[in-house]
């Protein structure tokens, strides 16, 4: 190449000599010509220069090449490469910052790049650029520091986790508090943002409080603006309008707040019916499922479907200002429960098996029960289990027992349970009945309690019979010369009594026509002896005898002699009449037991003759 070109040169300038004289090239046509640019530097070329003379051009400042010009008859032709910005490279990356082209297109001299910090970073340095010069970037790279947040306060009842007083952009501070008593009044957590200041004010912790709420379509009645924990939220819906929770709304600490827990609202009232419909169920009307209060349906249930009562298939219903309705509108398959009653011992149905209307089943009841009205099966009904009950107890109905007393007296008796009786009202013994499954086991055992009659000499028995029953008297009168009257008592053990006759005394006697010879006074005791005499013209004396309240040996100072009674014996006379009777067995041929003779003459009229008599009783007159 050096070659070539110094053969050109030799050529040239040995033409030069042998012709006539080429024309020279000047610094004026070269910039104002086509290969001029602003970045040659051209203080230092002359003015014009001669044929064939080749020169290098300079570059300005900042710019770099290897050009040069050869005067080729009158004309610059170029060499090389034209001058180019110089390159400074990467200008550098600034931590925390971004950089872009603020002038230029790269990185050559004369462009500049602005410095731009991250968010939440500020510039410290003092230019936030870089030119690019022709010893390179000028300057030093700029310097990002992170926004810086002021101290925090809080107070001491407030826990802090976190640095709330050297904290930078992105340092995040939690707060809680330190009692579980208290709650959190503003922000839990607050973070230091792009431009240094926290995202919000730092919070207190004050008693748990909740502040009456505005309540759309409802109010809070009374004056109180705060509530403690715990405390119930008593509001009201406006007509038209029900709480939409079923409990209570109640001042309660959620998390780090405190809040009415269930959020106390009002909705709409409205009863809905269940879509699609439930099988068995029918409405009508029956193309709507949302109604107002006061609206009325009526439901109607299928053959083995049940609404109200399992004995009613068709019930009318009303949307309460409740939101309910006054009756569920939904139909129920009649079911039975299959859970053993506690006096079935087994039967057919298994554990969790579902029971509708007209299932049977078979079953036994545990001892001391029976099935009711001897029923071999159960059968699932409207109303139940049928029979009802499946089993009823055994029992027997007291029975009273003639001339008995109940030692456990009751009503009812249980299965197996005895009925204790006694004997009384003249019976005697004791027994029991046993209740069975069939009622009473057992047999009457009382035995009649009698006495047989007792015979006391000297009486007479005026209730005579052969047997006495118990508790009846034997009445007696005391006769043969004993006075008195008592009775016996038939008992248990017999009779209950003593013989309460005395011997009768005798009065003193007087006879007609006669007078007491010796000892006389008013009253004699038995055997006691009194002599009498007649006033008679024979004075006639005698001796009568006082034999158990009756005299003896009465004599008549009369002229009838003294009578005489076989089988008998006669008393007197007193007043001119005799009186006599007949002995034990004996009885008078005429009516009565005494008789009355009266003395005519000297022959006694009336007396009468005794005749014999198994039963007699005699008494003598008074």
């Amino acid at each position: 190449m050096h070659l070539i070109t110094g053969s050109c040169v030799l050529f040239l300038w040995i033409r030069a000599l042998t012709s006539e004289k080429i024309a020279d090239c000047t610094l004026d046509q070269f910039v104002k010509g086509p290969l001029y640019d602003s970045n040659f530097d051209t203080t230092d070329l002359e003015a014009s220069y001669p044929a064939g003379k080749q020169l290098r051009v300079s570059c300005n400042i900042g710019f770099s090449g290897f050009f040069k010009l050869l005067c080729v008859e009158g004309e610059w032709h170029p060499r090389g490469t034209k001058c180019q910005a110089r390159s400074c490279g990467h200008p550098g990356d600034a931590q925390f910052a971004e950089f872009h082209l603020e002038k230029g297109e790269d990185f050559v001299f004369g462009s500049q790049v602005a410095y731009t910090c991250h968010k939440g970073y500020q510039m410290v340095s003092r230019t936030n650029y870089r030119r690019c010069m022709a010893g390179g970037w000028d300057g030093v790279v700029p310097v990002c520091e992170a926004q810086q947040c002021p101290v925090i306060h809080v107070s001491n009842n407030v826990q802090v986790v976190g640095d709330p007083e050297e904290a930078s952009y992105g340092n995040v501070v939690q707060f809680s508090c330190k009692s579980s008593s208290e709650v959190l009044i503003g922000s839990q957590e607050v973070y230091c943002n792009e431009f240094g200041e926290w995202s919000g004010e730092a919070p207190k912790c004050k008693a748990i409080n909740c502040l009456v709420p505005v309540i759309e379509n409802g109010y809070v009645p009374g004056n109180i603006q705060e509530y403690k924990e715990h405390e119930i939220l008593h509001f009201v819906c406006d007509w038209g309008f029900k709480p939409t929770q079923g409990r209570p709304s109640k001042c309660t600490k959620l998390g780090i707040r405190a809040e009415w827990s269930p959020t106390p609202d009002c909705e709409l009232i409205k009863c809905k019916l269940s879509i699609p419909r439930l099988e068995g169920t029918r409405y009508e009307p029956a193309n709507r499922n949302v109604f107002s209060v006061g609206d009325t349906i009526r439901v109607r249930c299928g053959e083995r479907y049940w609404i109200s009562d399992p004995r009613q298939t068709s019930a009318q219903t009303t949307c309460k200002d409740d939101g309910e309705w006054t009756v569920e509108p939904v139909c129920k398959e009649v079911t039975c429960i299959n859970r053993r009653d506690s006096r079935v011992n087994r039967w057919s149905v298994y554990w969790g098996q579902r029971l509708t209307q007209g299932v049977t089943v078979s079953y036994t009841c545990y001892p001391g029960y029976k099935r009711t009205n001897d029923a071999t099966t159960a059968t699932c009904t409207r109303d139940g289990w049928s029979p009802d009950p499946l089993c009823e107890e055994i029992t027997c109905d007291r029975r009273e027992i003639q001339n008995t007393v109940i030692v456990n007296h009751k009503d009812k008796y249980h299965h197996n349970e005895k009925a204790n009786y006694v004997c009384n009202n003249g019976y005697k013994g004791s027994f029991h009945l046993n209740c069975r499954e069939n009622g009473w086991n057992g047999y009457s055992q009382c035995t009649e309690i009698t006495c047989d009659r007792r015979e006391i000499q000297n009486t007479v028995i005026v209730n005579h019979k052969d047997k006495y029953r118990y508790n009846e008297k034997a009445n007696y009168v005391c006769n043969n010369g004993y006075e008195g009257s008592f009775h016996l008592n038939c008992r248990e053990d017999g009779w209950i009594g003593h013989s309460q006759c005395t011997v009768k005394s005798c009065e003193k006697h007087d006879i007609s026509n006669a007078y007491i010879l010796r000892n006389e006074k008013k009253s004699y005791r038995h055997h006691e002896r009194v002599q009498y005499a007649c006033r008679t013209g024979d004075e006639r004396r005698f001796t009568v005898v006082c034999d158990r309240g009756v005299w003896t040996g009465i004599q008549s100072c009369t002229d009838c002699p003294r009578a005489e009674v076989p089988h008998g014996f006669a008393v007197g006379p007193y007043g001119g009449k005799l009186y006599y009777t007949c002995h034990d067995g004996y009885k008078l041929a005429t009516k009565g037991w005494w008789g009355e003779a009266t003395c005519i003459g000297t022959v006694w009229s009336g007396l009468d003759l005794c005749i014999g008599n198994r039963h007699k009783m005699s008494y003598r007159p008074s």
